[in-house]
């Protein structure tokens, strides 16, 4: 049992009530969910605020957050793993956005429209992605598809009208759904089973 698993058994043992309709497992599972977001959290914020990042890092891990809560994608099988690779892809994002060429109106309102008409074909195809807390009722599933794709083309939208007002906005949003749709790809998931034996 790993010191965040003692953390959390401790945390949910002292919560657990009679009338609590959850076991303590499943009350220390939603902890350990908790703590290891928090720390995350607070890692992707000190990482960014020493690299002076924060501002563009906050927004595109913002961005990236909320489509990937509704779609799901690939996951690493340690927490520990997943937390420093969302640290560094954040981080990684945050520095792209930094310093990502200034282009043209019409050139930035391009690139916008192909990156999102790339990401509602990979979400129209392949999301939500299956995972262990995605409910996996068809219903629920098609109602999260149609989220997603309603609310890429409403962010598309209005990337591309506000782009010569909030380019790095406009940007920010940009990579943060491309990421996200990279991450819901088949190839994805088999690249990482791959690199997974391997480590």
């Amino acid at each position: 049992m790993t010191g965040m698993e003692k953390v959390s058994m401790r945390l949910a043992q002292r919560l657990k009530t009679e009338e609590m309709p959850y076991s303590v497992g499943t009350l220390a599972h939603g902890i350990e969910i908790f703590l290891f977001n928090l720390v995350g959290l607070v890692a992707i914020c000190l990482g960014s605020f020493f690299l002076n990042l924060f501002k563009e890092v906050i927004f595109f891990f913002a961005f990236f957050y909320f489509f990937r809560t509704i779609t799901g994608g690939v996951h690493l099988r340690s927490p520990w793993t997943c937390l420093l690779a969302t640290l560094v892809l954040m981080l990684a994002g945050g520095f792209l956005i930094k310093h990502f060429p200034l282009l043209s109106a019409p050139y930035a309102q391009l690139f916008i429209l192909a990156v999102s008409g790339l990401s509602f074909g990979v979400n129209y195809r392949h999301a939500p992605a299956a995972h262990t807390y995605a409910p996996d009722k068809p219903a629920i599933q098609q109602r999260n598809r149609l989220m997603i794709l309603i609310m890429i083309l409403i962010g598309c939208t209005i990337s591309i009208i506000l782009v010569g007002y909030t380019y790095q906005l406009s940007m920010t949003y940009t990579f943060a759904i491309l990421l996200q749709s990279v991450l819901l790809m088949p190839s994805s998931f088999r690249l990482l089973a791959r690199l997974e034996k391997t480590i």
